[in-house]
C-alpha cells in the first residue's frame, strides 16, 4: 500500500471520528497533520480554525510536551514526531 493511500485512508478515518465527537481534539490534530504532510495546506488551515475553537492554546510546543510526557519509548517518539512534522508543514504555530 502506498504512503499516499495510507494518508487518504487516515484522513477519511479522522473525518469519521470527528463527526462522531467534535470535542475529541486529538482527531483534529491527526487530520491537520495528514493534510500538512500531503500538501493540502488550505484544508489543513480550515481544520486548524476548528481545532482552535476547542483548544485555543494549541501549539506545536504544547503538543510535543504532552506526547513526550506520555512515553519515552523511542518508537513512540518517532511516530509522534511524524505527526509534529505534518503540523509544521500545515503551518501550526510553534509557540
Amino acid at each position: 500500500m502506498s504512503i499516499w493511500r495510507q494518508y487518504a485512508e487516515g484522513i477519511e478515518e479522522c473525518k469519521r471520528s470527528i463527526n462522531l465527537s467534535k470535542l475529541d481534539w486529538f482527531r483534529y490534530v491527526d487530520l491537520i497533520s495528514a493534510y500538512g504532510a500531503t500538501g493540502q495546506l488550505e484544508t489543513a488551515q480550515q481544520v486548524l480554525v476548528e481545532l482552535k475553537t476547542i483548544r485555543p492554546d494549541f501549539t506545536i510546543r504544547w503538543f510535543q510536551q504532552i506526547g513526550y510526557a506520555r512515553s519515552s519509548n523511542p518508537q513512540f517518539r518517532r511516530e509522534y514526531d511524524d505527526i509534529v512534522e505534518g503540523l509544521r508543514k500545515a503551518g501550526v504555530r510553534e509557540e
